[in-house]
């Protein structure tokens, strides 16, 4: 297969870069290519710049008078040849295997409709300033089936209309661009693509070359400051949250309506004048689209009737074994509306693992580019997922068969946002062989998550993707191996827990050092893990005197274990004394969980 990619260059008065943004397209590593560029009536050189060049395969088209850019750009599609399309402003240039990229991935990974990259910013004379990165993806090699339709009404487009591949029959299907929009039209196609279902995959290879000049349409002077970005964001946030869309974006109105207060803000703060001037204009615009966000619902109706989609974040640090031990639960389940997100920690990519276990349609699989840490693979597995209801399984740990549908009957139940699930502490040997299976204790109703230890399993908790931005966010990337801690302390601030009746197991093998927390053996990274301990307990105050006492006597206790020097737990008996003692147990307070 050899596609023909028409790459449409749109200029106005661009003569000093056209040349360049021309040159990108020749130097194109995949040859099949038309360069149409679309004059749109320059008044200064540009039309002899492009005459210049005498590659076959550039075709000019030139406007008797100004057409406007929405206008140039569906002219281009009507125009192409191509079975690709890719947009490029005559400011801008592309990175020689862009085409190349997009293609290969696009031929290794045929499910996709929709391939972006990232980008590298320039300024005015071409210094290098920075990158465009997908945010949701920091640090992901690859990302691709995530909910792109809300994340997209929820964030800043990080979607680079030079970077993308347009499939013809996308054009075909879905139309050409709003018109009536002047800058965001490429962002609202986008919005329009995910709506109708387009899967979209996001590659953080650079594919082209941005420059900020201080004159660009989307700039901060003629975008924000003229007021135009709130106009045409609370155009963009009506249109897409009108009824025919509830579902799709049930359980995200409170960062719908995030993204409205942030346009405000973004306006208001910097330019207050101007804001002022033009306030009366534009409050009928944020009125209109804060009513119809307001319409939108808490909960989808799948999930009122125990069918919702429940997404498992899963990161992936390399522990095979492991790791299929937990895929194997989840392929045990009896609710089989579940996903999982896998995030690998730039071990490598677990997917042949993934389809020689047969569970690649229900497993998809993101890679980092460096290890970045437990934390930061949870935070782009939420970003990742799809499901209204969002639970956690690291490499090992198990769920019972029928935990995701005791899950999905507890979330029918609307006043349902968090939910724990009864929990076992297994400690493995090196040879797998259960040296000790407990309870833990999981709190009180009032209080379920510990002030005192790290001993609640995140494992064991699933709560509404809602949740997430009321707790203040996701994983606190600054806390290392603790982060789940914080974020369950957080998250139990603001919502009861519901308890369920299904069990989570979570295991521990100690030996050999491939733990991400009991496998540390070097004094320095657990004297790190107590001076954490210690700022949670300086973050999270104790309730009472008792309280406070025991975290006093906890963290007596974990640095009793580290003076005596971790490595020096060696017998089955004492490496499950070593692993009780950090998650502040003991075999008395085992005896009575």
């Amino acid at each position: 297969m050899n596609p023909l990619v028409t790459i449409v260059i749109t200029s106005y008065n661009y003569g000093s870069c056209i040349g360049d943004a021309i040159r990108s397209a020749l130097d194109q590593t995949y040859k099949h290519i038309e360069v149409l560029v679309l004059d749109n009536a320059s008044t200064d050189n540009s039309v002899e710049v492009v005459r210049s060049f005498t590659d076959a395969r550039i075709r000019l088209v030139t406007r008797p008078e100004t057409i406007g850019i929405q206008r140039n750009h569906n002219d281009g599609i009507k125009e192409a040849k191509g079975d690709f399309i890719v947009f490029l402003s005559a400011d801008d240039m592309l990175l020689p295997t862009l085409v190349e990229d997009v293609l290969d991935y696009r031929a290794k990974h045929p499910d996709i409709d929709i391939v972006y990259a990232s980008a590298i910013i320039m300024d005015g004379e071409k210094h290098f300033s920075g990158y465009f990165d997908q945010p949701s993806f920091d640090g992901a090699e690859t990302y691709y089936g995530r909910h792109e339709f809300a994340s997209l009404l929820t964030r800043d487009s990080a979607m680079y209309l030079p970077t993308i591949l347009f499939p013809r029959h996308v054009f075909e299907e879905l139309g050409p661009m709003n018109e009536t929009l002047e800058i965001v039209l490429d962002y609202e196609y986008g919005i329009r693509m995910a709506s109708a279902g387009k899967r979209f995959a996001f590659i953080s290879r650079p594919g082209a070359l941005i420059r900020f000049h201080g004159e660009n349409r989307s700039g901060v002077k003629n975008f924000v400051k003229t007021g135009k970005q709130i106009r045409e964001f609370c155009s963009l946030l009506t249109w897409y949250t009108e009824p025919k869309y509830h579902q799709q974006l049930a359980g995200w109105r409170r960062e719908l309506e995030a993204m409205v207060e942030n346009k405000i803000r973004e306006f208001q703060t910097p330019f207050p004048q101007e804001f002022a001037l033009q306030q009366g204009e534009l409050q009928p615009l944020i009125d209109t689209a804060r009513a119809s966000i307001a319409a939108v619902p808490a909960i989808g109706d799948a999930v009122l009737r125990g069918e919702g989609v429940i997404s498992v974040v899963m990161p992936f640090s390399g522990r095979i074994g492991p790791f299929q031990r937990s895929l194997l639960s989840l392929q045990a389940q009896n609710y089989d509306r579940w996903e999982a997100v896998v995030v690998a920690d730039s071990t490598f990519d677990p997917s042949d693992v993934i389809a020689h276990m047969g569970m690649s349609e229900k497993v998809r699989v993101s890679s980092l580019r460096s290890r970045h840490g437990i934390n930061h693979a949870r935070n782009l597995g939420i970003g990742g997922a799809t499901g209204e209801i969002v639970a956690y399984l690291d490499e090992g740990n198990c769920f019972a068969p029928e935990h995701l549908t005791t899950l999905a009957a507890a979330f029918a139940r609307p006043s349902t946002q968090v939910t724990i699930a009864s929990s076992r502490l297994v400690i493995t040997s090196a040879k797998d062989e259960a040296l000790v299976a407990v309870p833990i204790a999981s709190g009180t109703r009032a209080a379920p998550v510990s002030r005192v230890s790290n001993r609640l399993p995140l494992n064991a908790v699933a709560h509404r993707r809602s949740c997430l931005s009321a707790a203040g966010g996701s994983f606190n990337r600054q806390l290392g191996v603790l982060d789940d801690w914080e974020f369950l302390l957080r998250l139990s601030a603001g919502f009861a827990f519901t308890p369920v009746e299904s069990t989570v197991d979570t295991c521990v093998r100690v030996v050999p050092l491939d733990h991400p927390v009991f496998g540390r053996r070097d004094t320095r990274g657990w004297t790190e893990f107590g001076s954490l301990v210690n700022d949670i307990h300086k973050a999270y105050p104790a309730h009472d005197a008792a309280e406070a006492a025991a975290q006093a006597q906890y963290a007596a206790g974990l640095q009793a274990i580290i003076n005596r020097g971790v490595a020096g737990y060696g017998s089955p008996d004492e490496i499950a004394e070593f692993a009780l003692g950090v998650l502040g147990m003991t075999p008395a307070t085992v005896a009575t969980a």
